[in-house]
């Protein structure tokens, strides 16, 4: 053993000598039994002007506060942002082919920890709300669904949780904002703004309730999820380190899409061949942190160690 731990420092100083490379809402708005005139009235028109210069934040690029919720913190690995829509707004159905168009889609809520995540890290943010109104989620029913409560699905095929928490007054189903209320979206406090709640409403950019007019949807949560190349790992953040190659920018792998390998085992550097600055690359980050140094840690199971030393070893030479 001693032999051979020298073999692969000698091999790992070789590699390094002349550098080490670099990584590459709902429907009616509130509580039954009262005159809705008399309960949204002259306060929630305040609102609603409040609302309305909020909406002239332009749109930003997507994804560019895009977060992990990060295994080792206890979460799924998922990546999520916030869009901001430009000023006409968008429906559901609208937001969500914008989701998938970025390899994404509308982010599915599953736990309550999930929920709690992300709120606190993505959809609590300013910008995505016009006072009352925040951004939609994945959160749909099913046309046939008994009202108010009954069918609702996650986009991920995932049925909303039990005791799902809304805002006191919805799901209701009150199909007079502008069409059926199937559809799901952050819904705030009537006085303090953004809030973790929620609304059923209609799939339209624009809720009008009771002649109440709250303004056009402003903003939508993506996630993104997908690991094409099944590697234990979201797509998503491979690309974002450029561990994985997306030359149209869609947050797409482009090997998945061109149906070509997505890279070998034990190939750390990504130049279609095992080696020794592989090799390299796994000794020098040796018990360091796979999360710090994702590159290193071969199989991903969280730890740099001789399981990654293996899969260089026994991957050695040019990739298939």
């Amino acid at each position: 053993m001693v032999c051979f731990a020298g073999i692969l420092a000698l091999a790992a100083h070789a590699a390094l000598v002349g550098g080490f490379p670099a990584s590459a809402h709902g429907a009616a708005m509130s509580p039954a039994g009262a005159s809705p005139q008399a309960r949204e009235s002259a306060h929630m028109k305040r609102l609603m002007a409040i609302g309305a210069a909020a909406a002239v934040i332009s749109s930003g690029a997507v994804a560019q506060n895009a977060v992990q919720w990060r295994v080792e913190d206890g979460g799924n690995g998922h990546w999520y942002d916030g869009e901001r829509f430009p000023p006409e707004g968008r429906s559901w159905t609208e937001s969500r082919a914008f989701a998938l168009s970025r390899g994404g889609d509308l982010v599915s809520l599953n736990t309550l920890q999930e929920r709690t995540w992300v709120f606190a890290n993505v959809a609590s943010r300013a910008s995505l709300w016009t006072t009352t109104m925040g951004p939609w989620v994945g959160g749909f029913q099913p046309a046939g669904s008994i009202e108010p409560n009954g069918g609702w699905t996650w986009v991920d095929g995932q049925s909303v949780y039990p005791g799902f928490y809304w805002d006191g007054y919805h799901p209701d189903g009150n199909n007079n904002c502008g069409g059926p209320a199937n559809y799901m979206s952050y819904w705030g406090d009537y006085v303090h703004g953004a809030g973790d709640l929620f609304a059923d409403g209609p799939d339209v950019r624009r809720w009008t309730c009771w002649n109440i007019d709250f303004g056009n949807n402003p903003s939508c949560v993506i996630e993104w999820s997908a690991d094409c190349n099944n590697d234990g790992i979201v797509d998503y953040g491979q690309i974002r380190t450029g561990e994985l190659t997306d030359a149209n920018a869609n947050n797409i792998p482009d090997c998945c899409e061109n149906g070509t390998p997505c890279g070998c085992p034990g190939d750390t550097n990504l130049d279609s061949s095992v080696d020794g600055i592989d090799l390299a690359t796994v000794l020098t980050r040796w018990g360091q942190s796979a999360a710090e140094f994702p590159e290193s840690d071969c199989n991903r199971d969280g730890v740099i160690d001789g399981s990654d030393l293996a899969i260089v070893l026994g991957s050695w030479g040019v990739c298939p």
